[in-house]
């Protein structure tokens, strides 16, 4: 499928995996999403706080670049440290996994629809050149913002329903 052209276009297609996610979720039971039935032992629920983790960092990012700012790699609370940037991208997401294993399912939940929440009204202030013009934010190199936001939005989402459906479908 071919990248969104339009800021409307954008917004459609993360609303779309997000009620997708949702309508998947609505089918399972509170245990269900519990259960460490996915790859490495995670549950639906460690998904969705990984999900919401990912998709705040990216919007963080969106506000540095507004500002002005290079956003720094990762997060304030994760050492880089040596590697590629995939090996350092498994230790962040292990991190998030170990500090979120033990919330409670809702306050998870919860924190996956505000991320949602959060990345339509951060997107919708947006304009088209920040969006789509490689050049508007010279911090990203070349890159446009689009690759960000689907990186960590609909892309992210789709292959995690893919995993979640492969379990409980």
């Amino acid at each position: 499928m071919s990248h969104p052209t339009t800021k409307q276009e954008l917004l459609q297609r993360i609303r779309e995996r997000h009620a997708d996610m949702e309508e998947l979720l609505s089918a399972l039971s509170p245990a269900q999403m519990r259960e460490p039935a996915l790859d490495d032992g995670w549950s639906v629920k460690d998904s969705l706080a990984h999900l919401a983790a990912w998709e705040n960092l990216a919007l963080d990012s969106v506000a540095q670049y507004h500002r002005g700012e290079t956003p720094k790699a990762w997060t304030e609370q994760f050492s880089v440290g040596e590697g590629t940037e995939q090996e350092q991208m498994h230790r962040l997401n292990a991190q998030w996994f170990e500090q979120n294993k033990e919330r409670p399912l809702d306050r998870v939940l919860d924190d996956f629809r505000e991320a949602f929440m959060r990345a339509v009204e951060t997107i919708s202030g947006l304009s088209d050149a920040e969006i789509f013009d490689p050049n508007y934010f010279p911090a990203r190199d070349g890159s446009p913002l689009l690759n960000l936001i689907i990186g960590d939005t609909y892309g992210h989402y789709d292959e995690h329903l893919d995993w979640i459906r492969a379990r409980f479908a």
